[in-house]
């Protein structure tokens, strides 16, 4: 008898994750990070899997299905026939990779195998599928464009396709022609560790000049038909390396060599970023006015890693003849673990009675108890009182006005790469020493990166020149420029803000928090950044929070009910 329950998981690369679907509701998610600690963790999400049978109250003979987020095969296809460019001369490197590959597949599956209870099918599901079915099926349309960009899947690198019941693929790129690893390469090139590293060239181009280096990008890249193009593999590595991305020519044809990550950032550094946005943008939106021209819909869902840039995100209803946007809270690989879940009970079962799977705070919660003796086991470093939540409002509210950062921690925990108001470190937008005080002495990390913004909905407009919502945080937006000086914490160099628009039903204790803000300092809005440290996965149990909050300069930590403080020893 059928149960309803389809378990996908994701891993083996970057950002494990494991999803629990039941008649094509999303009851749980959560990447493996969370539980490990480990930055991007790509390892089985046993960690995650478990959490999921315990909360909800199921074994492995309860699952009708167990679905995997890509295929295997053709994944190991890919490698064998790409590995062999790289000549005799690194035919042993070569063969390594492809031995460390079956081996870590053969892990997999043998994991998987375990997994399967006494009727569980197995199913191995398309990469971009799995992106483009999480995309659709968790958004608000019926019928929809869709968009996939990532570094590459089996071996697709980009997919698009139409979504209306049912997914149908029209076209697509194929390795190594990737948005997303051009992308990866220039930013290990300027010394930054891709798949992580990608935020802070975002974040380094409006430094930069973005013509600078447009002539070289022009001999890196060939645009073909219908919104295409082709790399020019003489530059590139990365499809048969797996320690090097990029060649000699490539410090040739820039002029100048690949920067260390402890070296200084130069002006030609930032020029670069700016160069690799721009020609980012420019490939981007040839592919997102193909696929309008294709689909002639009004409704675009987007996916894949490539989706993180925000800054691209923010122009899409501009620059292209798209009128809606949707795109979901972990468009990466993560979100594939929902997606393949999601598109074997819509796409492959054909079920057609859709659910409303937009809620972002999909992993664990922990209860008063939990947080009470946490709180008692540190208690010879802080000190504590339970307040009712209106109290801690308005207590929070003028903290923050007061130039307090605080650790924000509540009910479920966010699924995917961004904080959203359970697992957040809130701060003064309007504190000017606030980007700087956050950057050195909280995130320790590189000054020139931006803080983003949580505000009202309603109001989102006012302070902002943009009319959508972005419930996500994944657009960058220009600041008003009435508003601008007003809100210097938030507002990146260019007059940008990557936002995060709220309203009362999303999250309503930062709502209230919100509205306090603008009664008490005339604007609805608060800096919001992800719960961690420098190299540190995002906070998920209440002690990880105390530790975090012990371990920096925070001023407070509102833990469920509790306001936090140091003691001073």
């Amino acid at each position: 008898m059928k149960t309803g329950y389809i378990l996908g998981i994701s891993c083996g690369y970057h950002d494990s994750a494991a999803a629990l679907i039941k008649n094509g509701e999303v009851l749980g998610a959560c990447e493996e990070e969370r539980f490990t600690g480990i930055k991007h963790d790509y390892s089985f999400p046993t960690n995650t899997i478990n959490w999921l049978f315990k909360k909800y109250n199921i074994t492995k003979d309860d699952l009708d299905s167990i679905c995997f987020y890509e295929n295997p095969d053709l994944k190991l296809d890919r490698i064998q026939q790409t590995t062999k460019r790289g000549g005799w001369k690194n035919f042993f490197k070569r063969k390594n990779i492809i031995s460390n590959n079956k081996k870590s597949y053969k892990e997999i599956l043998t994991q998987l195998e375990n997994l399967k209870g006494k009727n569980t099918k197995l199913i191995f599901h398309d990469h971009h599928l799995s992106h483009l079915a999480y995309s659709y099926y968790t958004s608000p349309f019926t019928e929809s464009a869709l968009l996939s960009v990532d570094g590459v899947g089996e071996w697709e690198t980009t997919s698009l396709a139409i979504g209306n019941t049912k997914i149908k693929k029209i076209s697509g790129l194929s390795f190594p022609h990737s948005l997303g690893m051009l992308y990866s390469t220039i930013t290990a090139f300027l010394g930054f560790k891709p798949n992580e590293g990608e935020y802070k060239v975002m974040g380094l181009a409006p430094y930069g000049d973005c013509k600078k280096y447009n002539k070289v990008f022009q001999k890196l890249y060939t645009e073909t038909t219908e919104g295409e193009f082709e790399l020019n593999m003489e530059y590139f590595t990365y499809d048969y390396s797996n320690t090097h991305m990029f060649n000699e020519n490539l410090g040739k044809v820039f002029g100048f060599p690949n920067r260390l990550p402890d070296e200084p950032l130069e002006q030609y550094h930032k020029d670069l970023a700016a160069s690799l946005q721009y020609n980012y943008e420019k490939l981007f939106f040839r592919l997102l006015n193909e696929l309008h021209n294709k689909t002639k819909s009004d409704n675009l869902c987007l996916s894949g890693g490539c989706a993180y840039n925000g800054t691209a995100n923010g122009k899409i209803l501009k620059r292209t003849k798209f009128k809606n946007l949707y795109i979901p809270p972990a468009p990466s690989d993560a979100g594939s673990a929902i997606g393949c879940a999601l598109n074997q009970w819509y796409n492959v079962e054909k079920n057609t009675e859709r659910k409303n799977n937009t809620n972002p705070f999909l992993g664990p919660i922990y209860s008063k108890e939990d947080i009470f003796k946490s709180l008692e086991k540190y208690d010879i470093d802080i000190y504590y009182e339970k307040k009712l939540y209106e109290q801690i409002i308005d207590i929070i509210s003028d903290e923050i006005i007061d130039g307090n950062v605080i650790g924000w921690f509540q009910g479920r925990s966010e699924f995917g790469a961004r904080a959203l108001g359970n697992r957040s470190i809130l701060a003064n937008p309007r504190d000017p020493q606030m980007k700087s005080r956050l950057n050195m002495m909280i995130k320790k990390r590189e000054g020139f990166r931006p803080f983003a913004p949580i505000v009202k909905e309603s109001l989102s407009s006012t302070y902002f020149n943009y009319t959508d919502l972005v419930p996500y945080m994944n657009q960058v937006v220009k600041v008003n420029s009435e508003h601008s000086k007003n809100l210097p914490a938030i507002t990146h160099i260019d007059n940008s803000a990557r936002i995060q628009t709220l309203n009362k039903s999303q999250n309503r204790y930062i709502y209230s928090l919100l509205e306090s803000l603008h009664i008490k300092n005339d604007y609805p809005i608060v800096i919001n950044t992800s719960f961690n440290l420098k190299d540190q996965t995002m906070v998920l149990t209440p002690e990880d929070a105390i530790k975090t909050f012990l371990n920096c300069e925070m001023d407070t930590l509102v833990l469920g009910n509790y306001i936090v403080k140091k003691k001073i020893l």
